[in-house]
């Protein structure tokens, strides 16, 4: 039986880190198909001047999860207001650092009518190295937890829905997702988890801390369904990279325990000395095809690099 599932007393985390660090590889061939439009069709700026301007972007990067990093530690668990100040100072870090950059980073050819390769292969390196620096800074320095199960309930805690706890005595059920079609006959999804709360639980202590900034309306109507007199919240396995039974079997087990617990006998939990159970987690497992994933474009770039400076030839 699954450790998380055999010790419900034991709480359950759920990590983005192995979804992110998945996408690491992915970001490594971006970064190498832009410098390779640097290099080979639109030098500029020319020779050496493209290593150093790589190594001025990587510095700029370092710099700012540094800064981010003080500013967490300094603001942590701090109001909207303190974490929306700490965000403006660092972007003017950034601006600061950006101001000073040579100019032959920032040379463009005035009036151009079309982005063009140089542009480009910038965009892309920025935007690959960008990702990359905060795959690893998350990696290094986890968020609080998207997902986590207690014996307290269901917690949640993201852009879209901030700080929700769900006790078990207000879950109804756990059960597949459904959702019924323009045929009216309901589509079930066996992988899907949905937690089944009630309509008033969900108005009172669910909408009323839905986030304006949490983004698109679709994305709350694929969380929270309705079916019958009931609301459902969908647990998307895909967002951690996890098995959907490490949702399921968790969640069940759980429920099924603390169900008839009222907050009053909560404060006689046990304290569990193992350490928590983490899905989603991302590790180096030692196969050939997770090296290969990520050291063929980390050398392809370095290859590159090393072509821009005369080292190698053309």
């Amino acid at each position: 039986m699954d450790a998380g599932v055999a010790n419900v007393f034991q709480i359950v985390e759920y990590s983005r880190d192995k979804w992110t660090m998945e996408r690491v590889p992915r970001a490594l061939l971006f970064c190498l198909v832009g410098m390779a439009f640097v290099v080979y069709v639109d030098p500029r700026p020319p020779g050496p001047g493209i290593l150093k301007a790589f190594i001025l972007l990587v510095g700029f990067l370092v710099i700012a999860t540094l800064t981010l990093f003080v500013f967490e530690q300094i603001f942590e668990g701090g109001t909207a207001a303190i974490r929306l100040l700490a965000a403006g100072l660092v972007t003017l870090v950034l601006m600061a650092l950006f101001w000073n950059a040579p100019g032959e980073l920032l040379r463009f050819p005035p009036r151009r009518t079309r982005v063009g390769p140089n542009i480009l292969g910038w965009m892309l390196v920025i935007g690959a190295l960008g990702w990359i620096t905060f795959a690893l800074y998350r990696h290094f320095n986890p968020a609080r937890p998207i997902l986590m199960l207690s014996r307290a309930g269901i917690s949640y805690h993201a852009s879209l829905l901030k700080n929700l706890l769900i006790p078990w005595h207000e879950v109804r059920g756990v059960d597949a997702f459904e959702r019924t079609g323009a045929s009216g006959i309901p589509d079930r999804y066996p992988d899907l988890t949905a937690v089944l709360v009630s309509r008033e639980f969900y108005d009172q202590h669910i909408l009323v801390k839905r986030s304006v900034f949490g983004g698109p309306k679709r994305s709350w109507d694929t969380m929270f369904v309705p079916k019958g007199s009931l609301m459902q919240m969908v647990l998307h396995y895909e967002l951690f990279s996890v098995d959907p039974k490490h949702i399921r079997e968790p969640v069940e087990a759980r429920w099924k325990s603390f169900r008839i617990e009222q907050p009053s006998s909560l404060s006689d939990a046990k304290p569990i000395p193992e350490a928590r159970q983490v899905y989603g987690a991302w590790s180096i497992d030692g196969s050939p095809w997770q090296a290969i994933k990520f050291l063929v474009p980390l050398i392809g770039i370095i290859g590159v690099l090393a072509v821009s400076t005369g080292v190698w030839p053309r």
